[in-house]
């Protein structure tokens, strides 16, 4: 995936300090999840999943959900390399609520 330059010096400019639930929910959203399937996994409701992604969108100053997710990748939220999106410190609960047993 390229990121636009515009949009990775900006994300520089926007710490997106997402709380551990947050940042299980974009993975997932990043991953290719929809709303439902979401709010489905992680046993929440559509609305919660809607409140999260509205949040942070909001905080990081983000028009959309390509946006929030370049930016995620642009901050260093998501370790590179990994699909679906994963971060460095929440491997084994973003395993665990994507239905994953583990890396592989």
């Amino acid at each position: 995936m390229t990121i636009d330059r515009a949009v990775a010096a900006e994300a520089s400019h926007h710490h997106l300090d997402l709380t551990p639930r947050e940042t299980t929910v974009l993975c997932l959203i990043a991953g290719g999840l929809t709303t439902s399937q979401v709010a489905t996994r992680l046993h929440i409701s559509r609305h919660t999943v809607a409140q999260h992604v509205a949040t942070m969108l909001r905080r990081a100053q983000a028009r959309s959900r390509g946006e929030l997710i370049a930016r995620a990748y642009a901050s260093g939220i998501f370790a590179t390399g990994t699909w679906p999106p994963q971060t460095d410190d929440d491997d084994a609960a973003l395993a665990t609520a994507s239905g994953r047993s583990g890396r592989g």
